[in-house]
């Protein structure tokens, strides 16, 4: 443990020793975004950007760094005293209009848009508009009442007394009204110049007699008041509770129920319906919350590092891409125990390193501490995953497999998180099926798909279907055949399935080029990373709103959780997907451990969880072990944004 802790202690230096040696700043580029997105984010311009960066002129690539001068803007601003509401450009909106519409002026909205002094305003523009916070004033007008009915309240009325709320983040009307004891028309008496919106970091009015400790734990719990013949068996039945668990609560149920009682019982509102089964918030159903054992095995290759000297150390990262892989999940690992133990979930963590070999996970798993553990994260390789399966069968000791989607399905102990091909596969089509009307559909399918090719003319009967010449290209005249004359009353939604290069750029700029005379949408069922290659345009992808299953989704600067914020302010970087996801899938588990006895009564529920960029819907897989069903259908948008569809 000491040793892997000083190989991420190495790993971050590295980055941050770089940084500190230059007055510059790093961005690691993200997909979707250009030199002309990044000024913007950092209030500099793209000719600044230029000059230190030449070969940026050539275009941009995710997950490389660019330089940007020290004294951009930060891309947070912090201003005393103002909420700012984000306001996404329409078509045809002018700074006038959109300065009228927020009761603001033009000057103001210019001030905290730096880049509208060197650039007009775009369709598709995130703006910054500061909104004044609510006066705090006392007097409360009754809902569609008249100014002589404004109630004024005094201090002696502590029934009336109010106190100051900041909006959070996932706040809304019914669960800040629920937390405060009132109705959401109170709120809005309260509140007279409550809009439409609900800003994150606005000011409110609510009652103060609730306390924050209630508020806090209003998550999970909520008050009841009890109805006419309701009975205590009734209510434990229906919030799934036990006679002893609901007099602990409420102590004076002990005297006898009685019709008008306010109660505390567990939160069930947290779920919202899905195709799925449901979407499950875990936080609120924490019912177990003794200590986790948890064992995580990847390959860290400590075998081939002398820890003594620190350039060795060093050298080791920078010469190996699986174990940079490795540090960023397991960073994001060591995140979600602290998440999870601020949720009152305690964890006891044993590492250990597989050095990507079955003799040493072998070797390991003799280990009684992997053996007795609630749960096994890892390890990363397929063969390795199989290996400690088979080895702790015997225990019935889940083994997640993080990153291969492919383990066999043998091994009734297996998680596999990442969803299959299949799952992909399945998803796509499915959302493709759900409205076929004054569509045409085409396949465009290499050899090496042929399965996948089946798998769609069986699911669309109609669809015409067109073979690559030497699956290298398609002739022109071919592709102007099937796609026929511009109709403005029929959609043509076509199915790329190939991972050759040639055949990619061959395909897309001919499509978009007919996507001005055509409706035109492309489909994928396995988004490989040919598409990230810079002769495939994204620009081309966004014309032709590129649809495609994925196993993450894509989170944009506004959508970021304070998860990225404290793993920077941790390791001086923002998270990578490895690392997210390595928080995820070990957020997940330790909730859902902390929520049932084991993970295989979870498992057997029909419901998933969401988190940063990742779903978790387990199904049990006919032929042994579990599947994760959840993933998302994302598309290219104007403007080079991610779009999650479904």
């Amino acid at each position: 443990m000491k040793n892997i802790l000083m190989l991420i202690v190495a790993f971050f230096s590295c980055i941050q020793l770089a940084q500190a040696q230059f007055n510059f700043k790093q961005h690691k580029v993200e997909k979707g975004e250009d030199v002309y997105s990044i000024a913007k984010l950092y209030g500099t311009t793209p000719e600044a950007i230029y000059n230190l960066n030449p070969m940026a002129e050539q275009g941009i690539q995710p997950d490389t760094f660019i330089v940007l001068p020290n004294v951009v803007t930060p891309p947070e601003t912090f201003v005393e005293g103002i909420v700012f509401k984000k306001h996404k450009t329409k078509k045809k909106e002018t700074l006038y209009s959109i300065a009228r519409k927020y009761k603001v002026t033009v000057d103001e909205v210019k001030k905290y848009n730096t880049f509208l002094d060197e650039d007009p305003l775009r369709k598709g523009d995130i703006l910054k508009i500061p909104l004044p916070a609510p006066k705090t004033n006392k007097v409360i007008r009754k809902l569609g009442g008249s100014k002589k009915e404004d109630v004024t309240i005094s201090k002696k009325d502590t029934s009336k007394a109010t106190k100051i709320y900041t909006v959070q983040p996932k706040d809304t009307r019914y669960g800040i009204a629920r937390k405060f004891g009132i109705t959401i028309p109170e709120l809005e008496n309260m509140n007279p110049n409550l809009g439409e919106d609900f800003p994150i970091g606005i000011q409110i009015l609510v009652p103060a007699l609730v306390s924050d400790e209630s508020s806090n734990t209003d998550q999970k719990f909520k008050l009841y008041q009890v109805m006419p013949k309701e009975t205590i068996y009734s209510l434990t039945r229906r919030f799934e509770i036990s006679s002893d668990s609901l007099a602990i609560l409420n102590p004076t149920v002990k005297e006898g129920l009685k019709a008008g009682m306010i109660l505390r019982l567990p939160n069930l509102d947290s779920l919202e319906t899905i195709d799925s089964g449901v979407l499950m918030n875990l936080e609120n159903r924490i019912s177990y919350p003794e200590t986790k054992t948890i064992a995580v095995m990847l390959p860290f290759g400590m075998d081939k590092v002398d820890f003594s000297e620190e350039e060795t150390l060093k050298e080791h990262i920078k010469k190996s891409k699986l174990v940079r892989l490795t540090i960023d999940f397991y960073t994001g690992v060591l995140l979600a125990v602290e998440a999870a133990k601020e949720k009152g979930i305690s964890v006891d963590l044993n590492v250990f390193d597989t050095q990507k070999s079955d003799a040493v996970v072998a070797k390991l798993i003799k280990n009684e501490a992997i053996e007795a553990s609630d749960a096994v994260i890892g390890p990363l390789y397929k063969k390795n995953v199989e290996k400690a399966a088979s080895l702790l069968k015997s225990s019935n000791t889940p083994v997640l497999s993080p990153i291969s989607n492919t383990v066999s399905a043998k091994y009734k102990n297996v998680f596999q998180t990442k969803p299959s091909a299949s799952v992909l596969e399945d998803k796509i089509i499915n959302y493709v099926k759900k409205d076929t009307s004054n569509k045409d559909i085409i396949i465009i399918a290499d050899k090496k798909s042929e399965k996948v090719k089946q798998k769609l003319k069986s699911a669309f009967a109609e669809a015409k279907v067109l073979d690559p010449e030497e699956e290298n290209f398609l002739k022109e005249a071919n592709l102007i055949e099937a796609l026929g004359d511009a109709d403005d009353n029929k959609e043509i939604w076509v199915f790329l399935e190939t991972s050759n290069m040639q055949l990619i750029s061959n395909v897309v700029p001919f499509l978009n080029a007919r996507a001005k005379s055509h409706k035109i949408t492309l489909f994928t069922t396995d988004k490989s990373n040919v598409y990230d290659n810079e002769s495939i345009l994204n620009t081309h992808l966004s014309n032709l709103k590129f649809h495609y299953p994925s196993v993450q989704k894509e989170v944009s600067i506004e959508e970021r959780s304070k998860v990225y914020e404290t793993y920077k302010s941790k390791y001086g970087v923002l998270p990578n997907h490895y690392a997210i996801r390595g928080y995820d899938l070990t957020y997940d588990l330790l909730l859902r451990l902390g929520s049932s006895f084991d993970i295989y009564e979870q498992a057997s529920q029909n419901f998933t969880t969401e988190y940063n960029e990742n779903k978790f819907g387990y199904v049990i897989n006919p032929e042994g072990g579990y599947t994760n069903a959840a993933c998302y259908i994302m598309r290219y948008a104007k403007g080079l944004e991610f779009k999650v569809v479904e």
